[in-house]
């Protein structure tokens, strides 16, 4: 079932702004409203889901890859990422929506180092864990955060520096 827009959504939205690159992924695409929302701001655009109901939602202007992201891709400018931080609410696959997702995607990162980073991730999880690995490879440029009822979401914006060889 593809995650439908909510306030997490719609904060990250609000952190694309000043965004620009060439190559911008947006990692665990779902309603595609992010990677809609990169058209204007980047050359190509690559949506990731490993749900193919998620992969069938983006225009044909966005190249989409039904994969799990941090086993496909070697690399972008930008990475943008609102991936599911709760345990879904519906009986479905649990291993799509499993625990280690967002330490998948932050190892990801550290290898890769995407020269822009945008996070979004809620106080629920481990958002200390979140933070710490963010700022050992990156520099948090912005954080944005949304209090809802039982939980805090943190949008991050990130610039990463190549490891020096």
């Amino acid at each position: 079932m593809t995650y439908k827009p909510a306030e997490d959504s719609y904060l990250t939205l609000e952190m694309l702004n000043e965004v620009r690159g060439d190559v911008c992924i947006d990692v665990g695409t779902g309603s595609c409203i992010l990677a809609k929302a990169l058209v204007e701001k980047c050359r190509l655009i690559i949506a990731v889901d490993i749900e193919e109901e998620a992969c069938r939602t983006c225009p044909n202007n966005i190249d989409v890859i039904c994969s799990n992201a941090t086993e496909t891709l070697r690399g972008g400018d930008v990475v943008v990422s609102n991936l599911p931080y709760l345990p879904p609410e519906e009986p479905i696959d649990l291993t799509i929506h499993d625990l280690g997702i967002i330490p998948r995607v932050l190892r990801w990162i550290s290898a890769n180092r995407p020269h822009t980073v945008i996070l979004t991730f809620s106080s629920l999880g481990r958002a200390d864990f979140v933070f710490e690995a963010l700022r050992s490879t990156c520099v948090i440029l912005k954080i944005a955060k949304l209090h809802l009822f039982f939980e805090s979401i943190f949008t991050v914006v990130a610039e990463c520096q190549k490891p020096r060889r």
